[in-house]
């Protein structure tokens, strides 16, 4: 049985941390993209959207306690890269609770002012349907989209142009406007 010097035991211990943080990384971002998705349905619930904010903030919680071990455990010259990274998620959990939050505003009083005009029975089809188009705009938001960037590498070109094409070229769902911004 082999005796582990303490950087050795630090070092095992940091490469455990960082592969459990991946995970737990790859599940916020998987969160993130499932409530990106709920956001879009017309049929989406205010209760539905709260489950969704819970469990993301479950994970970032989560997330936050690993990232404060590493940190711990990391070279001094590895802290600009580790705080760059941490930030990153730290603000796509941050930016999506917000945003879902808005929205779960917007639905609740979008239900209040929906049951005070069907209870005094008036019937005004053409603003009512303006109004839904004009509230199904608002709520439709893009989120921040994050392509992998093109650096000329040709082997990397069907990656970046497929990533391109699925998220913006092809979708029907981005304006001209947002396409060329993007």
């Amino acid at each position: 049985m082999a005796l582990h010097s303490p950087s050795q035991t630090d070092s095992d211990e940091l490469n455990k941390l960082k592969r459990k943080r991946g995970c737990l990384r790859g599940a916020v971002t998987k969160q993130i993209t499932k409530i990106e998705s709920e956001i879009l349905k017309p049929d989406i619930t205010v209760e539905d959207l709260e489950e969704s904010i819970e469990l993301l903030t479950e994970r970032g919680e989560e997330l936050k306690l690993i990232d404060s071990q590493i940190e711990s455990l990391i070279q001094v010259d590895q802290i600009e890269v580790e705080f760059e990274s941490i930030e990153e998620y730290k603000e796509k959990i941050t930016r999506t609770r917000f945003k879902t939050r808005k929205l779960i505003q917007k639905i609740s009083k979008g239900s209040n002012a929906n049951n005070s005009w069907q209870d005094s029975n008036i019937s005004l089809n053409s603003s009512s349907q303006n109004e839904t188009q004009t509230k199904e705009k608002e709520r439709i938001k893009l989120p921040k989209l994050t392509i992998p960037k093109f650096y000329g590498e040709i082997s990397e070109w069907l990656n970046f142009w497929n990533a391109f094409k699925s998220a913006i070229h092809e979708n029907d769902n981005v304006c001209k406007i947002d396409k060329f911004n993007y």
